[in-house]
Order: C-alpha cells, then sequence, then structure tokens
C-alpha cells in the first residue's frame, strides 16, 4: 500500500500528515507545530527572519520524521502568509535547498476546496445546504455546499494572526470593548460582500486550529485527541462562554486552561471573536467541528488528479 505525505505550511501552524493511501486513506502520523509564520504582518508584508527561522527548525524536525517512513509520494503547500509575503521566493528557495522539498503555494480558492475535502471526511454532511469555515492565521476559508458537492468558495482576508496584531496586542493581551468593536468590524466588513451568497440558518461545520481548540476547551480535554474533537458539536453559548472567561486572563494565564495548546493562548480571543460574527451573521447557534481539514484535503485532492 502506497504510503503518502503532506506538509501544510500555515500562517500559524505547520501540519505533517502521513498516510497510508486506502480508501481514502489511514492515519500514520499526524502533528503539528506552532511557527507563527505570518508574525508582524500587521506592519508589512513580509516573512521576518526570526519566523522563518522557526519555519525551518520545524521543516528540519519533519524531514527526520519522514525519513522514518517509506514515503512514496509528498507533498508540500503554503498558505496565507506565504501567498502574501512580498519576500516569498527568498523562501521557498531556502526550503529548496535546505530540505529539498518543492512547495506548492496555493490559492485561496484552492485552499478553500482542499479544506472542504478534509472536512468532509468527518462533516459527511449529505443533504440540503452546507457551510463550512477555516479560520487559519492570515485567512479564513468559507465553502458553501449542497450536501457532498461544493458550490462556491470563499478566501477572506481575516484570520487569528493578523486580527491580533491588529486588534488585541494592546492592553497586555485582554481586549477592550472598544478592541472588540474594532475586530468585529473588520469580520463584518470582510463578509459583506459576500454574506448574500452565504445560505442562512443551515449545517454549519468548521475545521483548523480555533474550532477544534474551542471544542477541546468546552470538553475539558487535557490531552488533545482527533477522535475528541471529530463530529463535537460547539453552540454559541459555549464559545460566548469561553470568550468570557480567557478575556479576563493574561496570554499566560490562559495556558493553564484544559484544552488551550501552548502557542495558542494569545490568538484564541481573536479566533472566538470571527467565529462568533460569522454565526450571527449566517443565523447559526451551533457548528460541527471536524479535526480534518487542509492537509487531509490536499491528500485526497491530489490522489483524485493522479
Amino acid at each position: 500500500m502506497a504510503i503518502h505525505a503532506v506538509i501544510d505550511m500555515g500562517t500559524n501552524t505547520f501540519h505533517l500528515l502521513i498516510a497510508e493511501m486506502s480508501t481514502p486513506f489511514r492515519r500514520i502520523h499526524a502533528e503539528s507545530r506552532i511557527t507563527r509564520m505570518g508574525e508582524g504582518f500587521a506592519v508589512e508584508k513580509v516573512l521576518r527572519p526570526a519566523a522563518m527561522e522557526r519555519a525551518m527548525t520545524v521543516l528540519h524536525h519533519f524531514k527526520t520524521v519522514l525519513a522514518q517512513h517509506s514515503i512514496d509520494r509528498l507533498i508540500v503547500v503554503g498558505t496565507s502568509a506565504i501567498r502574501e509575503s512580498e519576500n516569498r521566493m527568498e523562501f521557498l528557495q531556502e526550503v529548496k535547498r535546505c530540505c529539498g522539498f518543492d512547495v506548492v503555494v496555493l490559492s485561496g480558492e484552492e485552499e478553500a476546496l482542499c479544506t472542504f475535502l478534509g472536512a468532509n471526511q468527518v462533516i459527511q454532511h449529505q443533504v440540503g445546504a452546507l457551510l463550512v469555515m477555516d479560520i487559519g492565521g492570515g485567512s479564513t476559508e468559507l465553502i458553501v455546499a449542497e450536501g457532498a458537492i461544493p458550490k462556491q468558495l470563499f478566501s477572506l482576508p481575516m484570520g487569528v494572526v493578523h486580527f491580533t496584531e491588529r486588534y488585541l496586542s494592546g492592553n497586555g493581551g485582554i481586549p477592550t470593548p472598544a478592541s472588540r468593536a474594532a475586530l468585529e468590524a473588520a469580520v463584518d466588513s470582510a463578509l459583506s460582500p459576500i454574506l448574500e451568497e452565504l445560505p442562512h440558518g443551515c449545517h454549519f461545520a468548521g475545521t483548523a486550529g480555533t474550532l477544534t481548540t474551542l471544542a477541546a476547551i468546552d470538553q475539558h480535554v487535557s490531552v488533545y485527541t482527533a477522535e475528541r474533537v471529530n463530529g463535537y458539536t460547539l453552540s454559541a453559548a459555549a464559545v460566548h462562554r469561553i470568550y468570557a472567561l480567557l478575556s479576563l486572563m493574561t496570554p499566560t494565564q490562559r495556558r493553564d486552561v484544559p484544552g488551550l495548546g501552548p502557542g495558542r493562548e494569545d490568538i484564541i480571543l481573536a479566533g472566538c471573536l470571527i467565529l462568533l460574527r460569522v454565526m450571527e451573521r449566517v443565523g447559526c447557534d451551533r457548528i460541527s467541528v471536524s479535526d480534518y481539514g487542509l492537509r487531509e484535503g490536499v491528500l485526497i485532492q491530489n490522489t483524485s488528479t493522479q
């Protein structure tokens, strides 16, 4: 059985997936490392030296893990931060020189499609309108589907790293009413051009770090597993409750909250507010959570196009 691997270089987190290509695949190894690749994008659209250094450290680690398996095919993709950065070629050349990885930079629509393909392995919602959301570090993808068929793909310029730097970095990381209002206005602005194209009151599902973290916090999960998160239903009331709790804490204090993984203590509030605002605007009071997302979708998409 062929063994394929995917490295997803996100704006906040790099992910590695190694899978046996059965029907459609079986996870052999999966891990994530926070790099904060998009650090400083609120100031200028460049990958900072420190961020690139963190990224290379993680990629070298992934290369070591890959060497422990007989990999038949490796796919490496970059998303928002790499896609938008003015110095991306410098970074991509360094990745090729040091690790030998050829990186495919996904467009916003390609990212959205792969996210849907991955998340749909868990959601498997076959009837009626479906809206899927991926809140990333630099962008948020929204996918409108009819059952298992994606109909519209949107990539919006709102992400937890960028919005945290822009709106929530002051006051010791504790949001003020004014900073919350500014962030919510930014979400409204990003949603405005597509809001009428989104289904309202439909089945709503989501993937990526904000959603999986909130699902883990809501269940008081001390040791994260995909099984505890996949298919979990998160209510707007629970997200409001979590936001209210975390917004009274400093980022350091949030690290002790069960389910909140290291490296997310500063960005989780932006994720809460993006999620709550989208839920409000599309008239949904709950969301189904999937641990599967972009990296699984990349695997599926590339297998189906071989």
